[in-house]
């Protein structure tokens, strides 16, 4: 469905769906469930998602700025370069398996979240939430964390090589096995209170 305003959406089921240029900014889209759905540079900011299903879906250049999911579930969804910031992830009844590459998600927050093995490849998380989230394996590649908070976080065994602006505290996170690049891998000293010139 091309260049459409949401007359479709008569339907709370939509399987196999793609929709392209969609404009439904502010819209209520409450109990809808998609199901191996494709959005294509839609325009969904502010967008009522709650008790909504996303199982299989793929966003691509979409805008979803502010977007609310309370209560929504969201299994094995991928966002490709899509805008998602200040979205509160906390509020997922269920999310398992996202997928995150060259998104904007500042000002989202992950806190508390199990996400192992989640993607955030060249993503901007600047002021993103990531305390006492499980980002066990998680892929941090290149991504921009300047102003992310952690603490208590299981960074265990994630990829943070080319990422930039972090500062991480391994005395409050777990880091063992977490691949990082010079001269970046210096923010894991800033909790230490040492200099370094």
């Amino acid at each position: 469905m091309s260049g459409t305003t949401g007359d479709q959406f008569n339907t709370t089921e939509h399987d196999d769906e793609k929709f392209v240029d969609l404009v439904l900014t502010d819209k209520n889209l409450t109990g809808h469930m998609f199901e191996n759905c494709v959005f294509l540079r839609c325009k969904l900011g502010a967008v009522n998602f709650s008790k909504t299903r996303l199982s299989n879906c793929t966003f691509i250049s979409c805008d979803l700025n502010n977007g609310i999911f309370k209560y929504a579930r969201i299994r094995e969804t991928s966002f490709k370069e899509c805008k998602l910031s200040g979205v509160q992830w906390i509020y997922c009844a269920d999310f398992t398996n996202p997928s995150f590459e060259q998104c904007i998600l500042t000002y989202s927050n992950f806190s508390g979240l199990k996400l192992k093995k989640t993607s955030y490849f060249k993503c901007n998380l600047r002021e993103v939430d990531f305390s006492n989230a499980d980002l066990l394996e998680s892929d941090f590649r290149e991504a921009d964390f300047a102003a992310a908070r952690f603490g208590g976080t299981d960074l265990r065994r994630a990829d943070f090589r080319g990422a930039i602006n972090y500062a991480i505290d391994p005395g409050e996170n777990k880091v063992r096995g977490a691949k990082f690049s010079m001269p970046e891998a210096q923010g894991l000293l800033i909790g230490l209170g040492i200099i370094i010139d």
